[in-house]
């Protein structure tokens, strides 16, 4: 069973032990997963220093047989939630006796239709930094019909077409072959300063309308 902590506000705000620390989660008014047994969870807390914002990772609960929830706090930006990811990651998949098969990762969040908790599986991921170029333009030969979503804070872009989130289903089945077989697979792409409120909340919408993504995503420096 998830844990419900919904404030009045509809910012969702944990405390950790005495400690009082508190993640306010990403608000996606989208239905997830409610209900999952046999977890552990992650926390990434929001934290100013010196003007600077930091990450702070806390993994002191994380049991490696359990599924993995992550509680990320919606006001960071991509560039410093990132090198956390990558390195859960690895810890997930290292060797270990006491690892469990059928263990899996997901994002936590608000959904405010429902005024609950709800999760969004985090599926495997290859972060890409798209200096590199040639890098999309190789992969893309593998399939048949991709395109490119660019998570913005405030709007997306399909193949260079400025939308907003929810009319990205519709849009991409224009795009799309005049058949029944043929589905889409998305090339999510995004700047390091992107809020990670804006990309958990495209990550949702994709997988509630059940859009593939590519296992890699492609994130590029502001100049």
């Amino acid at each position: 069973m998830i844990k419900k902590c919904i404030a009045s506000c509809l910012l969702i705000v944990f405390a950790i032990g005495c400690q009082k620390q508190e993640v306010q989660l990403p608000l996606i008014q989208i239905q997830g997963i409610t209900e999952i047994q046999n977890h552990s969870s992650i926390w990434i807390f929001y934290k100013t220093q010196n003007k600077d914002t930091l990450a702070i990772l806390n993994k002191n609960n994380k049991i490696l047989n359990t599924h993995w929830i992550f509680n990320v706090d919606k006001r960071l930006q991509m560039k410093e939630v990132i090198p956390h990811f990558i390195a859960m990651q690895e810890n997930r998949n290292k060797d270990s006796m006491h690892k469990k098969e059928g263990m899996l990762n997901y994002f936590s969040y608000a959904d405010t239709a429902l005024n609950q908790i709800s999760l969004t599986p985090f599926l495997p991921v290859t972060f890409i930094d798209l200096e590199d170029d040639d890098a999309i333009q190789e992969e893309s030969r593998d399939q048949t019909f991709h395109v490119s979503v660019e998570i913005s804070n405030d709007f997306i872009k399909l193949n260079d077409k400025i939308i907003v989130l929810e009319e990205l289903e519709k849009e991409i089945a224009l795009l799309g072959p005049n058949d029944s077989i043929t589905k889409p697979v998305v090339r999510l792409i995004y700047n390091q300063n992107t809020q990670y409120q804006y990309y958990l909340q495209t990550k949702v919408y994709l997988h509630f309308n059940d859009i593939a993504t590519l296992p890699m995503e492609y994130i590029f420096n502001v100049k």
